[in-house]
């Protein structure tokens, strides 16, 4: 076999992203390079059905740079999805058009199911890590800008799995409006995620002891990730040591944790509401511990890409436990 280059991309709520992945006999999968692009599509698409001419007009021109990257590779495929801002649109159809015209790049609307399909071989790609975690109760809590999905595994089997409008940008956009102040606004968020989230342990939950929680998500599980690389602390955390984080978060207030953690600070605020969301996740199922993978959509992507085409082995038959779920 010889080596392939090969670049999945996501359009997504809040952030662009490119990864180039290589193809080898001797490395198997090997992600070479990343190019991320911070572009807020989702506040508009949520709220209006569809993006401004502005916005239009950059998003060509980010993948413009990503085809520059592309090229640069000598890339032989791609992959490129836009996830629930793009679905969302009035007009997504004219707008997926535009921008192969304009770019050359051809963008696929992704559904709900297809995208957690990906970000379950996203995970699984973890290996043997992954392998255990779920031989115990495990739920995947999927954090997107429009909505989470919440998914339950049990001994190493998908049993349920419900998509909730509860996402990072339309909780913001939500709560913004109705909160007068900061102990109003997480007053006000935590009921919000609670209210859901009571009725998906009603209807699914019972008497299931869930351990561990798998996130994956665009900010906290950059954060575990960080803190991992630096030897600081884990990708693995107890529920104890979560809360404290949380906490912590919310002493510092936005600004000082833009500059703790080199970040923006309307990024800042989008990290304490995903901790929110996990926290709530964690309190309601009873999990003892979370763990982030450190994958993204584009992971997911390449790893089907890479299986599809008999370059890697998949142990995990997640089409068979979506179907049986559906």
């Amino acid at each position: 076999m010889k080596t392939k280059y090969f670049a999945a991309i996501d359009v997504g709520s809040y952030e662009l992203s490119c990864k180039i992945f290589q193809f080898s006999p001797k490395f198997g999968m090997k992600e070479i390079d990343c190019v991320t692009y911070r572009l807020d599509l989702g506040s508009e698409s949520f709220a209006n059905g569809k993006i401004s001419k502005e916005k239009v007009d950059e998003l060509c021109n980010v993948l413009n740079s990503f085809k520059t990257v592309m090229n640069t590779y000598k890339v032989e495929e791609y992959k490129a999805y836009g996830t629930s801002a793009i679905r969302e649109m009035e007009n997504k159809m004219i707008l997926l058009d535009h921008i192969h015209q304009r770019t050359g790049i051809k963008v696929e609307e992704i559904s709900n199911s297809e995208q957690r399909f990906l970000n379950y071989k996203a995970i699984a790609s973890k290996g043997e890590e992954f392998n255990r975690i779920i031989e115990k109760g495990t739920a995947i809590l999927d954090i997107g800008g429009g909505s989470i999905q919440l998914s339950l595994f049990e001994k190493n089997t998908l049993i349920a799995t419900q998509n909730m409008e509860l996402g990072v940008l339309r909780l913001e956009e939500r709560i913004r409006y109705l909160a007068s102040n900061n102990a109003k606004y997480e007053s006000l968020l935590e009921e919000t995620i609670s209210t859901q989230l009571s009725v998906f342990k009603k209807l699914y939950l019972k008497d299931r002891e869930i351990e561990n929680i798998i996130v994956v998500d665009d900010y906290v599980s950059f954060l575990m990730q960080k803190f991992d690389r630096e030897g600081q602390e884990t990708a693995h955390l107890s529920y104890e040591r979560f809360y404290k984080y949380v906490n912590q978060a919310k002493a510092f207030g936005t600004y000082d944790m833009a500059r703790k953690f080199g970040v923006s600070e309307e990024n800042a605020a989008r990290i304490f509401i995903s901790s929110i969301i996990i926290k709530r996740c964690m309190k309601v199922m009873g999990a003892k511990q979370v763990w982030s993978p450190g994958v993204v959509l584009c992971d997911g992507i390449g790893f089907e890409y890479g299986q599809k085409n008999g370059l890697i082995k998949e142990e995990h038959d997640f089409e068979q436990d979506i179907l049986a779920c559906a």
